[in-house]
């Protein structure tokens, strides 16, 4: 089982700008050093708890950092790019990353996000992503085109738009070509469309986790839309993010996981949006406790939502999620801030890579 991380972030709006990213190159070092396989990055423009608007900003400072890890806008938030301009710093930035890179793709979830680029709510959006990607895939054919969509437009220089000179043309494609290039899109509730849509277009498909009848759900959702679609679904393509904190034993891992910034960022942040949208349903149900989501305390958190103990402990708590809902390629390690106290993190993330994810047996 490979290990990846998704850099939302969830640092608090009490962080500086300079503060988040250089938090994320200094993970970024650690998780190549350490063997992770994959490091994604959200983009978000108005969420002062996920303030990253410019992921690629990031991915591009840590081509002089690393050296294996490859790296994924996670992801792209297609409506609020011109897709053309999209499609060719995709493929100059693959083709600077040498192929350490491959590309998330999202038509938008934030309201937020959506008035800021002057929509009235993301359900304008989902039809503008499909026309984006349309557009982007033409432009990374490399020919002769123009095309006016209902909501971009988009084309490609040939020899009859040239000007009074001759212009050579920039390969901007992707790195070793299209086929190359792998796309990603998350899903998050039960009933995930994002799922459908990406084995309908054979992308890969990662999992926030939502218990074991949500993973599932986005197993067989993706896997049908693949074979409907004349293609093969394999699980090591799978991925499953989920919040882990691992020390030597079970009893330091529960003390030490009360100090970082993952505790904070569920008390401060993401139990009442879990809470609002339903999202406990599905842990809450595998945990066998008879409770409402309002009533998850830290306690909870610590047994049910998050992976959290010795290795031998994770790994045995890994091999039995597996066992209920079949395998998976890569288990996803959650960032949150650690910034005043890095070494309980950094020790975290290194033992899963080093001690947990191969030992693993994974029902491939």
């Amino acid at each position: 089982m490979q290990c990846g991380m998704f850099m939302t972030p969830y640092n608090p709006p009490s962080r500086t700008s300079r503060q988040v990213f250089d938090w994320a190159v200094e993970i970024a070092r650690i998780a190549d050093d350490a063997g992770y396989t994959d490091f994604m990055i959200g983009e978000h423009y108005t969420l002062a708890w996920e303030n990253i608007p410019l992921p690629e900003a990031i991915i591009a400072a840590c081509a002089q950092t690393t050296k294996q890890i490859r790296f994924a806008p996670m992801a792209h938030l297609l409506p609020y790019h011109d897709p053309a301009t999209l499609a060719v710093r995709v493929g100059w930035l693959s083709q600077v990353m040498e192929g350490r890179y491959f590309l998330g793709v999202a038509p938008g979830g934030h309201h937020t996000d959506a008035i800021l680029h002057g929509f009235d709510s993301i359900m304008e959006l989902a039809p503008m992503q499909l026309e984006a990607l349309h557009l982007m895939e033409r432009v990374w054919e490399g020919k002769p085109f123009r095309e006016q969509g209902k909501y971009f437009k988009a084309g490609f220089p040939g020899p009859d738009t040239m000007p009074e000179y001759w212009v050579e043309i920039a390969d901007n494609s992707p790195y070793g070509g299209r086929e190359a290039l792998e796309i990603a899109v998350t899903g998050l509730s039960e009933s995930s469309r994002s799922m459908e849509f990406a084995g309908s277009r054979n992308y890969s498909p990662i999992s926030f986790f939502g218990g074991t009848s949500q993973m599932k759900a986005h197993w067989e959702t993706w896997a049908t839309a693949m074979e409907k679609a004349g293609h093969t679904p394999d699980r090591r393509r799978f991925r499953v993010c989920r919040d882990i904190f691992i020390a030597d034993t079970d009893e330091e891992a529960k003390r030490l996981v009360r100090k970082t910034g993952l505790m904070r960022t569920w008390n401060d942040y993401l139990k009442e949006i879990y809470v609002k949208f339903g999202l406990f349903k599905g842990i809450i149900a595998d945990s066998g406790r008879d409770i409402t989501p309002d009533q998850v305390d830290d306690d909870f958190l610590i047994d049910h939502v998050i992976l959290c103990g010795s290795p031998e402990r994770v790994i045995e708590k890994l091999e039995a999620l597996a066992d209920k809902v079949g395998g998976w390629g890569q288990i996803v390690a959650n960032q949150h801030d650690s910034i005043d106290d890095p070494k309980p993190w950094e020790e975290s993330l290194r033992r899963l890579a080093s001690e947990v994810c191969p030992k693993v047996n994974m029902p491939l």
